[in-house]
């Protein structure tokens, strides 16, 4: 699992994309991933899944079993060795998956797959194989609960550390929520009171200075900077909220290792 995290990682921070491809439960198990970590934000993260956006509502087994329609998907993205797949198989031979694999294997693209069956067709095609032992289902014939709930944390074990890698988290405060609803503005509100240790009033006021851009906010109030010069240093540190803080305020930023 760290060599995922650390391969997709080096992948986003080159510029790349990290492609979760599925079919069934795991196309929609890559679509969430994909929702949660970046909902306005897709462009790093892309979830496919065989059958297209309708097959999130229901199952398309004939998309399924298309090997070469999997292939064509990926060249639809402008899939490039610069990117890496991540590809979900509970059994490992999903025809559509392999298909998949086998256009970003050819392009000599990172290939990992998370899957059940480490000696699985599927397997064979990847760099990286994450195969968690669930052991068989209570019932047999109901789908794949356990082998599903566990393709879920792996997921999220995953978006987290490409979270964390990325800036996107401050101490234990993920800071880099958007204002897309009355909610999630006071959850802004929220994480930045807690982060800069400051009032309601201030947060408030720091956000609305800069277009309600989160980090922008804490930087401005921990480091003592107006809007424009704190999100310049963001821009200069990719974003990053811990390095920029590390230019203008080394101890706190470690304190929030």
């Amino acid at each position: 699992m760290t060599r995922l995290v650390d391969n997709a990682a080096a992948t986003l921070s080159r510029g790349g994309r990290l492609v979760i491809v599925g079919a069934g439960a795991s196309g929609r198990a890559a679509l969430q991933a994909v929702n949660e970590y970046a909902p306005d934000e897709k462009h790093s993260l892309v979830g496919l899944i065989a059958g297209g956006p309708a097959a999130a509502l229901q199952e398309m087994e004939t998309a399924a079993n298309d090997y070469d329609l999997g292939a064509l998907e990926l060249q639809a993205l402008r899939f490039s060795d610069n990117d890496m797949l991540l590809a979900l198989t509970v059994s490992g031979k999903t025809p559509w998956v392999w298909g998949a694999m086998r256009h970003a294997w050819s392009l000599g693209a990172p290939v990992a797959v998370l899957t059940q069956q480490a000696d699985s067709e599927a397997a064979q095609l990847a760099d990286i194989i994450v195969a968690p032992q669930t052991g068989p289902e209570a019932v047999a014939g109901f789908g794949n609960p356990k082998a599903q709930l566990a393709q879920r944390q792996l997921l999220n074990m995953l978006t987290t550390g490409l979270a964390i890698r990325g800036g996107r988290v401050f101490s234990n405060l993920r800071v880099d929520l958007q204002a897309t609803s009355p909610r999630w503005a006071e959850r802004q509100i929220a994480i930045v009171m807690e982060a800069a240790g400051c009032s309601r009033s201030e947060a408030k006021a720091a956000l609305a200075a800069c277009n309600q851009h989160c980090r922008t906010a804490i930087l401005m109030l921990l480091a003592g900077l107006d809007a424009w010069q704190a999100r310049e240093l963001l821009m200069e540190n990719n974003d990053h909220l811990r390095i920029a803080l590390r230019d203008k305020t080394p101890q706190l930023a470690e304190s929030q290792r």
